[in-house]
């Protein structure tokens, strides 16, 4: 009976220094920022992108002499806006300014990443750029993965023309009790991005891309969200198509989405 009480006592201490771990060092395990500084990325300098700091907030910009509209994109946990040429590339048949927005505590700033900064500067990039669009063109926001969250934020607290997710979830709080159901996240999580709630409050026409064989943010998530919003939605489930190899596999399909996506909207302003 000793050996019994010893086992439990044991596993019960294990699995509190377990909790314990993930509460203190939960960052670790949902942000992963790159080694490259802000700014030195020469493949973005390739594509004619450019580095831009307005007070603190930090965005790549490829800009177009006649531009039809703005894109910002918000990119996932991992690695750096740096990394995501493929952007430049998916969308370069389209006459678009191209943000990519930065993370704070990505890019080597002295931040640390968290839901509350990296809102607080989404909403205010939001607002820095519709300030620098005197012509009212239209603006989209584009999110992948965890950016997927925070574009939807965004677009929650103003007016845009539409909204452009690429594997979308419902909240990192629902996703991380898919993947650790014997962890309490409700208890624990500091960085719930609760998606699903901004989802409700956001006015823009919505297109949703996931991958059928998505293992990290399996497609149930993008179903679910897809009812979240309250106006007009299209999710577009892509077959063959994992997470990190969606816009490598199907880009030729997101490309003519968007493409009617963005030209059903604009002739719709006009």
């Amino acid at each position: 009976m000793k050996l019994i009480v010893n086992v439990i006592c044991c596993g019960i201490l294990g699995y509190g220094l377990i909790l314990v771990i993930f509460y203190f060092f939960q960052e670790k395990f949902l942000f992963f920022p790159g080694e490259t500084p802000f700014g030195d990325c020469p493949e973005m300098e390739k594509r004619d992108i450019r580095a831009e700091n307005s007070g603190g907030l930090r965005y790549y910009l490829q800009a177009k002499p006649k531009p039809d509209n703005w894109i910002l994109v918000f990119h996932g946990n991992a690695g750096n806006a740096c990394d995501r040429t493929y952007f430049s590339d998916l969308l370069k048949a389209f006459n678009s300014n191209l943000v990519l927005f930065e993370y704070p505590g990505y890019g080597k700033d002295a931040n640390t990443p968290k839901e509350s900064l990296i809102l607080e500067q989404a909403h205010a990039l939001i607002l820095h750029i519709k300030g620098k669009n005197p012509d009212r063109l239209p603006i989209y926001l584009m999110g992948e993965s965890l950016g997927t969250g925070v574009a939807t934020f965004t677009a929650s607290r103003t007016d845009v023309n539409g909204l452009i997710l690429i594997s979308p979830y419902t909240s990192i709080a629902r996703l991380a009790r898919h993947h650790y159901p014997w962890v309490p996240v409700k208890y624990l999580l500091k960085h719930p991005f609760p998606a699903d709630i901004w989802a409700g409050r956001t006015r823009a026409p919505v297109l949703l891309f996931h991958g059928i064989n998505d293992d990290i943010i399996p497609v149930a998530f993008a179903r679910q969200q897809v009812l979240n919003f309250k106006g007009e939605t299209t999710l577009v489930e892509l077959p063959d198509c994992g997470h990190n190899d969606i816009i490598g596999l199907a880009g030729n399909r997101i490309q003519k989405e968007l493409h009617d996506f963005m030209s059903n909207k604009e002739k719709k302003k006009h």
